[in-house]
């Protein structure tokens, strides 16, 4: 099959890019593909973090054509006219905000109605949600012939705002792309400059108020009990900064220690194998791509039962799943797991979690997904 990507990619950073570079590596092994990136993302004002760009040493790299301004319907029309005169048989865009909705709805007119279009919808929603992120929700993905989303909340979301295109409800697969996945637990602490006896807890990814790093931290303060404790929280800072700065400072420096800043995919592993468990007190959720970096470095997660994070946790046996806004669940879930528990091993979960969340069985599905849209469409 002849495919079509559209969606960023380096050098702009994040789970967005390096989501669609991986796929397309997947799907490049048994099909033509070609990759449109952007040459502008966001405009500088509404781009909350430092810098849209990635700074890495080992970007995460996929042979595309930077012709995309978020900003410029030229720039739309052009691509779609380009799409229409290839020989594309789908296009799959890469949908997380409706910012981009009026550049995909005119790339998907302008192409023609031979082509098949489908979204990989990483939300379908933002996490800000407003009637006229709604409306725009609606107006963009009103030009696909299909969607995929990562959770099962996310179908009946979809069902609402774009009723008559078919669905498919898939996974995030494993992310087994940061350098260093099999570095060791000691090694991985040396480099980070983190005791060899300490009993680590992550929480990783940028910080914004629905992933919940507040609870977190009350959580810290009911765990005094546990010995050689300490916390590690990594990621840029987007809102909330006073507040999460404040609540740092109340426990001591020994037990907790926070890292404001997008960390590079070089580095990316060392916290992970650094880290005892990972953990994710998420007030909201569709899917993380935490989870699958924490399943591919072999670390066991605590996630919260919103949204699609239940679908990528087998309770009990590849990490542990409690309520959100829940501080002292929180508390007792860690406790037992350093205390009670003994640290065990749940390697035999996580490794049945990375089978079943593979990227093969992801992009056959994708594939089978068009291949049936097209069917109906030509019957």
């Amino acid at each position: 099959m002849n495919l079509t990507c559209v969606a960023p990619a380096y050098p702009y950073r994040g789970g967005i890019a390096a989501f669609g570079a991986r796929l397309a590596a997947e799907l490049a092994q048994e099909h033509s593909l070609q990759y449109i990136n952007f040459i502008r993302l966001y405009p500088d004002l509404l781009f909350p973090g430092k810098t849209q760009y990635d700074t890495s040493n080992t970007p995460i790299e996929v042979e595309c054509d930077r012709q995309l301004d978020s900003m410029n319907p030229i720039s739309w029309y052009k691509i779609g006219r380009r799409i229409s005169k290839s020989n594309s048989d789908a296009v799959i865009f890469h949908w997380w905000h409706p910012f981009f909705g009026p550049a995909y709805r005119e790339i998907c007119r302008s192409s023609g109605e031979k082509i098949t279009k489908i979204a990989v919808c990483h939300n379908v929603l933002p996490h800000d949600k407003s009637s006229l992120w709604t409306r725009a929700v609606r107006y963009g993905l009103g030009g696909m012939n299909g969607n995929i989303v990562h959770s099962k909340s996310e179908i009946s979301q979809l069902k609402q705002l774009s009723p008559k295109s078919p669905a498919l409800d898939l996974y995030h697969p494993i992310y087994d792309i940061f350098p260093g996945q099999d570095t060791s637990r000691a090694e991985a602490r040396r480099v980070l400059k983190l005791k060899q006896d300490a009993r680590i807890i992550l929480n990783f990814g940028l910080i914004r108020p629905y992933k919940g790093v507040d609870v977190l931290l009350n959580a810290l303060k009911n765990l005094d009990e546990v010995d050689r404790l300490f916390c590690l929280i990594v990621g840029e800072i987007y809102s909330d900064r006073e507040l999460i700065e404040k609540m740092v400072s109340e426990i001591s420096p020994n037990r907790v220690r926070l890292i404001d800043g997008y960390i590079p995919n070089e580095q990316v592993a060392l916290w992970f194998r650094a880290a005892d468990i990972v953990v994710l007190p998420y007030r909201s959720a569709t899917q993380s791509g935490v989870v699958p970096i924490a399943y591919r470095c072999n670390r066991p997660v605590i996630v919260t039962n919103v949204g699609g994070l239940p679908d990528a946790v087998l309770d009990g046996q590849s990490g542990y799943l409690i309520e959100p806004e829940n501080p002292s669940q929180l508390a007792d879930t860690i406790r037992r797991f350093f205390i009670e528990k003994d640290n065990p091993d749940l390697s035999h979960g996580i490794n049945q979690m990375r089978d079943r969340l593979s990227w093969s069985r992801y992009a056959k599905q994708t594939v089978d997904f068009i291949r049936d849209i097209r069917e109906r469409k030509n019957e």
